[in-house]
């Protein structure tokens, strides 16, 4: 199987997924200049071709109907993009968990609470969680405290995520990772979730850290949520969705090799995780 992407578009979460695993299962290019598709079309000869609906030429149709090659375009025609075979809404898309990092994973005790911020505008809170709370502060975003450690690389952040028992987050990304390798997140957003505390301000965010403070009486609590996010993230992740889009464009035997990975994941991960 080979695919092809529109330049810009490789950065998009779902895109970077559905590269990332078509790389497994065969080859995957991007094309920097768009008006250069044809000869792209006829010298990389894909399968697949992710691009912005309104670059979806008469010549790229034409190509299509040919070569019964498959379309994935991003845009915000709703329900769907007439000339392709599968539409992704851009103010739809967000980061899933991506099950590599499992990987990473250790059995290893857990002491830290740990902060990430990365957007000066979250500095003031980052400064407030290091003035009042026994925290480690990391990120790209330098603050005036003993408690900040530096900007990590992501090996380095998933070393202390595994060391930490929960993790301060503003993003989702972070907030996945932290899920993944056991560290319960206390994440940065507008709306509240049913699993995970959440804070939009300084206030809320005291009510939280109050929470996962009092661990005489909410430690079996936050396992018990921190069970249920992991057992969720086994269901949907980067992984699922690209299984789900392989087998709608119709290619069920790349879609059936990426089910077996799934399963060995599953069947691997399922013993070190207390499944409820």
């Amino acid at each position: 199987m080979k695919l092809l992407a529109e330049n810009g578009l490789q950065h998009s979460p779902s895109c970077i997924s559905i590269i990332q695993y078509s790389k497994k299962l065969g080859d995957a290019a991007v094309i920097n200049d768009i008006g250069q598709i044809a000869k792209a079309l006829n010298e990389f000869k894909p399968n697949i071709l992710i691009l912005r609906e309104e670059n979806i030429t008469d010549v790229i149709r034409a190509y299509r109907d040919k070569y019964n090659l498959k379309i994935i375009a991003y845009g915000s025609t709703y329900p769907e993009c007439p000339y392709a075979d599968l539409t992704l809404q851009t103010n739809l898309d967000y980061p899933l968990t991506n099950l590599d990092v499992l990987t990473y994973r250790e059995d290893v005790e857990k002491t830290d609470v740990s902060v990430f911020v990365n957007d000066p505008i979250f500095a003031f809170l980052a400064e407030f969680l290091a003035k009042n709370y026994n925290v480690k502060v990391y990120g790209s975003v330098k603050i005036n405290s003993p408690k900040y450690l530096g900007h990590t690389t992501d090996v380095e952040k998933y070393e202390i995520l595994n060391k930490s028992k929960q993790s301060i987050v503003f993003n989702l990304v972070d907030m996945h990772e932290s899920i993944t390798l056991g560290a319960y997140p206390i994440a940065y957003s507008t709306s509240k979730l049913d699993t995970i505390k959440t804070f939009d301000n300084m206030i809320s965010l005291m009510s939280c850290m109050e929470f996962v403070s009092d661990e005489l009486h909410n430690s079996k609590l936050i396992e018990d949520l921190l069970s249920d996010l992991q057992n969720k993230q086994l269901e949907h992740n980067s992984l699922t969705f690209v299984i789900d889009t392989l087998q709608t464009l119709g290619f069920k035997e790349e879609a059936n090799k990426l089910l077996l990975t799934l399963e060995e994941i599953k069947k691997e991960k399922m013993n070190d995780w207390v499944l409820s």
